[in-house]
């Protein structure tokens, strides 16, 4: 059975813009990992600072490796300059 993840990030006030570049940084090489069945970047419509990805992979061992990549590493390094809060990362089983 294959771990889904929504992960929800808010931009700090100005910073929307920034916040959305960095996190598109990530897509091509996420995508790109062993393990990884999708990643989604979505941008609110009502709100230019609401960011989710909604992400699969094989299993645990393919997130936690994705968590371990340098560019993952890259951008936990610069969200508390750009993200309001903690980031909520939520992982889930298909049950249907």
């Amino acid at each position: 059975m294959t771990l889904r993840v929504v992960a929800h990030l808010r931009a700090q006030e100005g910073k929307g813009a920034e916040l959305g570049e960095a996190l598109k940084g990530l897509i091509d090489p996420t995508r790109a990992e062993p393990g990884v069945i999708s990643y989604e970047l979505l941008a609110s419509l009502d709100d230019d600072r609401d960011y989710t990805f909604v992400e699969e992979y094989q299993d645990g061992d393919a997130l936690d490796a994705h968590m371990n990549t340098p560019h993952v590493a890259a951008a936990l390094a610069a969200m508390p300059e750009l993200v309001e809060g903690d980031l909520d990362l939520r992982k889930y089983r298909l049950i249907g």
